[in-house]
Order: C-alpha cells, then sequence, then structure tokens
C-alpha cells in the first residue's frame, strides 16, 4: 500500500491535531477503518480510508482546525480614522474594481464602516464617487453656533452631523447588500454598557449602524435606539474599543486578512502646536486610534509568528529523531495554548504618511490619499497574492 490519509486528532482535553500519515511505517495502530490510535500515548484518530484494518503506518502530528472550522474565505479589515479613510477607497477600489479581487469577509469600524459597506454590498464604484464629490468639511458635518460651550448647555456633541446622516442614507442599499452575498461586521460601541457590539448585514437601517460607527463621542451625536422594553440606548464609534477589529472577522476563519489602516504606523512627527481645545482633542484621538490599531496587528502578528516557531521546532524534533507521539508530547503545552486562538494570515496595508487630519475633508487632500492607496496596493501585491489563490 502506498500514499497518505489525512487524520483528526484530539487528545485527552480535546485539543485538535492533525496527521499526515504515510502507509507502510510504524508507530501508529490503525484499529479499523475510522478509528486509531498511538498506544499509550492518549491519542485517538478519526479517520476513513480505504485500508485494512490494524494497518501500522507512521505520521507527524501539528495544529489545525477542526472540519467545521477549516478557513474560509477572503477577509478584508478596514479601521477607523475620519478622513484618513480616503487611503482606503484607493485601496479597495485597486483591489475590487481595478484588480478583480474578490472579498468574502469585511469588517470595518468607523470611517472603515463605509469603506465596509461599500465592499459588502459590491458598490465600490459608487463608493469612490461618494468621497470625490466630497466638496469640504460642510460635506460631512456642521458646525454648531455654541461649539464646545454647547455641550456645558446640553448638546450631545460639537457637531452636526446631518451631512454625513444623508450621505449614508442615500449610499446604502440594503437590496444590493443581502443579493452580494458577502459577510459585513460593523463595529459599534454602547455608551451605557460599554461593550462592543458587531452589526452584520442582516440588521434593518444598516445605514443607522454605519452612522454610529462613525460617530466620535463629544464631535458627533450618538446613535439612539430602544430595546423591547422601550430602554432607550446609545451607540457610538466602534473604535472606542476595537479600531481595526481582526478578532471579529476571524471568528468566521478566513483564509487569509487583509487589514486596511487609514493612519501611518505610529513614528515620531515634526514638532507643531494645536491653538485650540477641538484641535487638541482631535489629535489625540488620532494618536490614540494610531497606537491601538498598531498594537492590535502586532498581536495578531505574534500568534502567526508563534505557530511558525512551533513548527521550526517540530523539524528540529525531527532532527533528532524525535516524532511521533514523543514529539507531539514535547509540544503539547505549546499546542495547547495555540489551540486557544483564531489564526490566518494576515498582510497589511497601510499609508506612509497622513495626508489629512482626522476631521480634514479637503477635496485635493482626498484624491491624494485615493491615490496613495492605489500605488499602495501595487506596492504590496507580491505578499497579497498568496491570499488570492
Amino acid at each position: 500500500m502506498t500514499g497518505n490519509v489525512q487524520l483528526y486528532l484530539t487528545d485527552a482535553e480535546r485539543t485538535p491535531f492533525r496527521m499526515s500519515a504515510p502507509l507502510g511505517g510504524f508507530g501508529l495502530v490503525v484499529k479499523n477503518r475510522r478509528t486509531a490510535a498511538f498506544p499509550g500515548s492518549g491519542f485517538a484518530a478519526a479517520a476513513s480510508w480505504p485500508a485494512q484494518t490494524w494497518r501500522p503506518i507512521s505520521c507527524k502530528l501539528w495544529p489545525f482546525r477542526r472540519r467545521d472550522e477549516m478557513a474560509g474565505g477572503l477577509a478584508i479589515v478596514l479601521s477607523g480614522g475620519g478622513a484618513k479613510g480616503a487611503f482606503q477607497v484607493g485601496v479597495v477600489h485597486e483591489l475590487v474594481v481595478n484588480r478583480g479581487v474578490h472579498i468574502d469577509i469585511v469588517a470595518g469600524v468607523s470611517t472603515g464602516a463605509i469603506q465596509a459597506l461599500g465592499v459588502a454590498q459590491d458598490d465600490v464604484p459608487r463608493l469612490l464617487e461618494a468621497w470625490l464629490r466630497i466638496k469640504g468639511n460642510g460635506s460631512i458635518y456642521k458646525e454648531r453656533p455654541l461649539g464646545v460651550v454647547g455641550g456645558f448647555l446640553g448638546e450631545d456633541a460639537i457637531y452636526d452631523a446631518a451631512p454625513l446622516k444623508r450621505l449614508l442614507k442615500g449610499f446604502a442599499d440594503e437590496k444590493k447588500l443581502k443579493a452580494s452575498g458577502r459577510k459585513l461586521l460593523l463595529g459599534v460601541v454602547n455608551l451605557g454598557t460599554g461593550t462592543y457590539r458587531s452589526i452584520d448585514e442582516s440588521v434593518p437601517g444598516i445605514h443607522n449602524w454605519v452612522y454610529a460607527s462613525c460617530a466620535m463621542p463629544l464631535f458627533f451625536d450618538p446613535l439612539k435606539t430602544r430595546t423591547r422594553d422601550r430602554t432607550e440606548e446609545q451607540w457610538v464609534d466602534g473604535g472606542v474599543r476595537d479600531v481595526t477589529p481582526l478578532s471579529a472577522a476571524l471568528q468566521l476563519n478566513p483564509r487569509g486578512v487583509i487589514a486596511v489602516r487609514a493612519s501611518p504606523a505610529p513614528q515620531p512627527g515634526s514638532a507643531r502646536t494645536f491653538d485650540n481645545l477641538i484641535d487638541i482633542g482631535l489629535r489625540a484621538v488620532d494618536i490614540l486610534q494610531s497606537e491601538v490599531s498598531a498594537n492590535d496587528l502586532a498581536g495578531a502578528a505574534l500568534i502567526n509568528d508563534l505557530i511558525a516557531a512551533r513548527e521550526a521546532q517540530l523539524r528540529a524534533l525531527q532532527a533528532e529523531g524525535i516524532g511521533g507521539a514523543q514529539a507531539a508530547r514535547i509540544l503539547r503545552p505549546l499546542d495547547v495554548q495555540i489551540s486557544r486562538y483564531r489564526f490566518a494570515p494576515i498582510r497589511i496595508i497601510e499609508p506612509e504618511e497622513a495626508y489629512s487630519e482626522t476631521l480634514e475633508f479637503d477635496p485635493a487632500k482626498i484624491r491624494t490619499a485615493i491615490d496613495a492607496g492605489r500605488r499602495a496596493v501595487e506596492r504590496e501585491w507580491e505578499a497579497l497574492e498568496p491570499l488570492l489563490s
């Protein structure tokens, strides 16, 4: 007998493993057509193959996802950043429209929620048009007469976000969203409870939830809803809790993730000053979001690095003549920890510089950022290609 079989293993604590087993070796005893075991190892296997029972074979083990957790489609994750989201528009337009990349899972918060909706409802060209029609800050928000003082007099935001609400209501198309078959995940935060919630494509009034994800506390008013018992709730920017919603996308077990940051990686900038309370506050939010987003991505990269290290350790053990159940026992503490995480290959696309401030909707800067997004895809294309097959 020749060839390989694929076995799906669990130990006593049901930690999952996958085994590739070349027939004809030693170490694993096949009990019947569907079960097998390492004598005395505590491992059991479930599989099916056209072999006679009690056939000894050899094998190797490594972590895997169970069959019901196998990798799915390609995911894109879009971070927050206000006007900086124009960079993301260039990225998704280049990927989806110019290069024909099919994206199955779309997750976004804050400005990324707008781009996420455009991708999810298969409407990237109109997303681009919407951004190019922006004439200035007034296309997105209006200044209230009392500004910050209004907050002390009962206002719930410094700015009037009515223009943004109208834009989103006109752009959202729930029929297109349903027809596309894509999974949409929008991040919002309940201001009262502090909990993070992912809004998916099945939730009615999706334009309201995109707005909620964009509603920066203090600057834009929260989305207000009522529960079945008529309790009022307020919903704000998902970036308050999760600037780059990787965890939401990873719950769907994508085969790979393209993470598109709206802001460049944190780095010291040139010395400058800010003249008023609003500018100081916006700058503080910008620094915070950039740092949190970078940390989120670094954490995910660490898990992937840990998995790569585990594979290197297994190869080193095999080079020393240690394999099978003995190698599995040595690696088991590491495998138990790895099995607690969801993981997928991640590629990051981010701007090389900031092209605008968070609430600076300057048409010329928007176009510059969009062009930069397209160039970024070209720059990263070789690294992206393994995720696309």
